[in-house]
């Protein structure tokens, strides 16, 4: 039977071993939909579930190296959970579109541009709203779009943005109400190191009951 110092050995050689994951870990926490809308008036409007009390969590996932673009990711903690969606029937009107403004943010959060979470491997993880210099207006599609937040540290985040209809250069069309909203990240430890955590407290009540 293998004694309480090998089972400690084998479990953090298990824990710190390089592995290549491809791509990603998208789907590890459910989606949490930014649901922009709009009424009427053509004023926008938009709503998610999350607060300051109650952020999306970005995970690092150690030991795990991902392909291409997606290595921006490398050992950083990150989340795609957010999602934006459009609620009902949004028109911005014939050459417009629906443009998201980084309006401010904490220091070190940092965003790259996603997609459909199924295919993650057609994604550019271009920097965007500001990250490595890009611009802090995106232009959006209007498809669901589940970009990719990260940040080196851990501990909370905030990024607020003002949602607008503008036309190709991003300048902003009058007639339309436009809204802002701000999502919430907190920066947390992988599963695996608690697990490890967990591991060595097993570890040392074996070892008092010995």
């Amino acid at each position: 039977m293998k004694n309480a110092t090998t089972i400690v050995t084998m479990t953090i050689a298990a824990a710190t071993t390089l592995a290549t994951a491809g791509m990603p870990n998208a789907h590890t926490w459910p989606m949490e939909h930014i649901m922009v809308s709009m009424d009427d008036t053509n004023a926008l409007h938009a709503h998610v579930n999350t607060s300051a009390t109650n952020p999306v969590e970005m995970q690092r996932f150690a030991g795990e190296t991902y392909d291409a673009n997606a290595s921006t990711l490398d050992n950083q903690y990150y989340s795609d959970q957010y999602g934006w969606v459009l609620d009902g029937i949004v028109d911005p009107g014939f050459g417009n579109s629906i443009w998201i403004e980084m309006t401010s943010q904490t220091t070190g959060l940092e965003t790259y541009q996603g997609g459909m979470r199924m295919m993650i491997p057609m994604q550019t993880f271009d920097p965007i709203f500001g990250t490595a210099g890009s611009d802090m207006n995106w232009q959006w599609s209007g498809m669901m779009t589940h970009n990719w937040y990260s940040a080196s540290e851990l501990g909370d985040y905030e990024a607020n943005y003002r949602i607008y209809v503008g036309d190709a250069n991003g300048d902003a069309i009058s007639g339309f109400g436009e809204t802002a909203i701000a999502l919430n990240f907190r920066a947390v430890p992988s599963p695996s190191s608690l697990a490890l955590l967990g591991m060595g407290s097993l570890i040392a009540t074996r070892r008092k009951r010995a």
